[in-house]
């Protein structure tokens, strides 16, 4: 059940986007991440860097006043696409996460189906996603109930044991 208080903006000004810094400063904490030397701290000093409008789209979530959750969206690098479908624009879901007090109550839900408007609305016909069911538990059972599906790798930077690469193709769902 959604909180009757959540809401969901594009973070743009200083205060939001530290406020995103902060939540996924939190994500990267939760997988064990040294900040000190990686890809997502040096996503964290250039937001919203590959998140900025019109590809992408930086949501924040708030329940009350309160900073509960953060989503990115930003185009797939040029030349990757959603393998096994059609899709030729296809747009990249990076770092949800969902504060620990706010979890199991619809925020990350709510973060997603935002983020498949806006994919929409910036003309992406396709999602593409990593997770990792060892790391993130809780989001594999959402992203299935999404219509996500497995699919193989799109790009080679990333490299864990157990990632998962999913897909959606925008054009087939409404």
């Amino acid at each position: 059940m959604r909180p009757d208080s959540l809401h969901i903006i594009e973070a743009q000004t200083t205060a939001q986007l530290a406020a995103v810094r902060r939540l996924f400063g939190e994500y990267a904490s939760s997988l064990g991440w040294d900040l000190s030397d990686s890809r997502i701290a040096h996503e964290m000093e250039r937001l919203p860097g590959a998140y900025a409008p019109p590809a992408g789209s930086l949501m924040l979530a708030y329940v009350g006043d309160g900073p509960a959750g953060a989503l990115g969206l930003q185009p797939v690098p040029e030349g990757c696409r959603i393998p096994g479908t059609g899709a030729e624009r296809a747009g990249e879901l990076k770092r949800l996460f969902v504060a620990d007090e706010f979890r199991r109550c619809g925020v990350g839900r709510a973060l997603m189906e935002r983020a498949e408007t806006e994919a929409r609305t910036r003309g992406y016909d396709g999602l593409v996603l990593t997770t990792s069911a060892e790391l993130m538990p809780l989001a594999q059972p959402l992203y299935e109930s999404l219509g996500y599906a497995q699919t193989s790798p799109y790009r080679d930077d990333l490299v864990w044991p157990d990632l998962l690469w999913l897909r959606k193709d925008l054009a087939r769902t409404k």
